[in-house]
C-alpha cells in the first residue's frame, strides 16, 4: 500500500491511498504495517474555507508529527528491507525539518520532495 497523507492535495495517481486526518493516517498505517510499501507524508493541516467563490486554507495549530513519531515508534524495530519509503512533500522547510528530526531519530531517513503551495484539484 501506498498512503499520501494530505489534508488539501490530492494523491499523485491512483496507485495512492488518500487520507486527510491524523487518526485516518495511524489506523491505516497500523492495518497495513507489513505491506506498506511508501508513505507520503504533508506537515500542515489545514481547512479550506470558501471566500468570494475561491477555496482558500485555514490553518490548524495541529500538523501531522504525530504521525511521523508514529511511524517512527512502529517501524523502529524492523529490518530496512521492511521499512516503507517515507517522502515529506510539505511546502513549509521548518515542518519538514521538524518532521526529517523526528524520523532520523528512528533512523528513518525520509526523502525530501515539497510540492509547493498547497492546491484544490478541480
Amino acid at each position: 500500500m501506498k498512503l499520501f497523507v494530505d489534508d488539501i492535495r490530492e494523491a499523485p495517481d491512483e496507485s495512492w491511498t488518500l487520507v486527510r486526518t491524523i487518526s485516518e493516517a495511524v489506523r491505516l498505517i497500523s492495518m497495513f504495517s507489513d505491506t506498506m510499501t511508501e508513505i507520503s507524508l504533508d506537515h500542515d493541516i489545514s481547512h479550506e474555507v470558501r471566500i468570494d467563490g475561491q477555496y482558500r486554507p485555514f490553518p490548524s495549530p495541529e500538523t501531522y508529527q504525530p504521525v511521523a513519531y508514529f511511524i517512527g515508534e512502529l517501524y523502529k524495530g524492523y529490518v530496512h528491507e521492511n521499512k516503507p519509503k517515507i517522502t515529506l512533500h510539505t511546502a513549509n522547510p521548518v515542518g519538514a525539518s521538524n518532521m526529517y528530526d523526528i524520523l532520523s531519530y528512528y533512523e528513518i531517513i525520509p526523502e525530501m520532495n515539497p510540492m509547493g503551495p498547497a492546491y484544490r484539484k478541480k
